[in-house]
């Protein structure tokens, strides 16, 4: 007698539930992301192109791991076959999503990277993008390729019964998670030491860096993720005992999507909600009232040739405007505001 997943412990539906919610907000983020861009006649950049492949790839990973669970995550596997489950096509499904997963998370942190590289102009912090943007390439490339090799043969990474030769299991998932969680981390706060060079009052500077540290929810998926693993590494019931790192994989993946669209909402947001804007405006220029002069800044970038931070992103910065960006000292008669690196200086224009 077959019974129904419902009669006996089941948490795959909980998965189904979990990732149908966060891939969609991340599928929503995504596509508002891009139409915004048509929309305003911008350029789509290489980190929007990065991010819709991401979210492409983890459409698909989101459907291995419904599978996974539709034959047998989350179910004891004394359960799964009198079920209708599939111990097998369950662990095929598994080791797919491992894949797509690995890839998923190295394209959302090449998002950030590109988002940088287009944003900062500072050759020294270029040099280190460049740098890690190599790095997480070829580590990726190496985890993928040890994912696809774990057993020789390959089948038998889902045949679990015939002779093989495997890696340690154990070994390898802490290795991952461990680069993951640390790269994650270095990613989260290479554009902080920049952004804290910035001249901004204290109010705008706090903020700007708080809206490039929204990576930190990364990060907090990928050490909710090291926790259930440890379950995971031990259990000699996969389908059950993996099932909490195989849900937090799904929700680390989908999180990094949604926290690289964070920073795009800001536009937007200032047009439905222009009051918060206005209020926060307000309060910055009593603030710089007090202890300096303060003043707005038109687009000399553009006008002069010089091409800023803020031209390099006008739908995350609004429109170029030097008050969001805070200004260095009053501006005197004969002199024009030019900007080297991210820092605004004054300098005398002659005719």
């Amino acid at each position: 007698m077959v019974l129904d997943p419902s009669d006996v412990p089941n948490k795959g539906p909980l998965f189904v539930k979990v990732t149908a919610v966060l891939t969609a907000i991340a599928f929503i983020l995504v596509t508002y992301r891009i139409l915004w861009k048509v929309f305003m006649k911008s350029k789509i950049a290489a980190d929007d192109a990065i991010i819709s492949f991401s979210m492409i790839i983890q459409i698909i990973n989101t459907v291995m791991g419904d599978l996974a669970c539709h034959y047998a995550f989350g179910r004891h596997r004394a359960d799964v076959i009198r079920t209708g489950g599939n111990r097998v096509l369950a662990l095929k499904f598994f080791w797919l999503f491992q894949i797509f997963y690995k890839l998923v998370l190295c394209l959302n942190k090449l998002s950030f990277l590109a988002f940088y590289l287009r944003l900062f102009p500072t050759p020294k912090f270029r040099l280190i993008c460049w740098i890690t943007t190599g790095l997480v390439v070829s580590s990726t490339f190496g985890f993928v390729i040890a994912t696809i090799f774990q057993c020789t043969p390959v089948h038998a990474s889902w045949h679990k019964e015939i002779p093989k030769k495997c890696i340690k299991n154990a070994d390898f998932r802490w290795s991952w998670a461990a680069y993951n969680t640390i790269m994650d981390i270095w990613v989260c706060l290479m554009p902080l030491p920049v952004l804290a060079q910035l001249h901004l009052d204290r109010i705008r500077k706090v903020g700007v860096m708080l809206v490039f540290s929204m990576g930190l929810f990364v990060c907090i998926t990928s050490i909710i993720r090291m926790w259930a693993m440890v379950e995971s590494t031990k259990t000699n019931d996969p389908t059950w005992g993996s099932f909490d790192a195989l849900l937090w994989s799904a929700i680390e993946a989908s999180t990094g999507i949604i926290c690289a669209c964070l920073p795009f909402l800001k536009h937007p947001i200032q047009r439905l909600i222009p009051s918060w804007f206005v209020s926060l405006s307000n309060g910055s220029r009593k603030s710089r009232s007090r202890t300096r002069p303060s003043y707005r800044m038109s687009r000399l970038g553009s006008q002069s040739g010089i091409r800023t931070g803020e031209q390099r992103d006008e739908d995350y910065y609004g429109e170029a405007d030097a008050e969001s960006m805070g200004s260095q000292g009053p501006i005197t008669k004969g002199q024009i505001v030019m900007k080297t690196d991210i820092v605004l200086s004054s300098e005398r224009a002659y005719s």
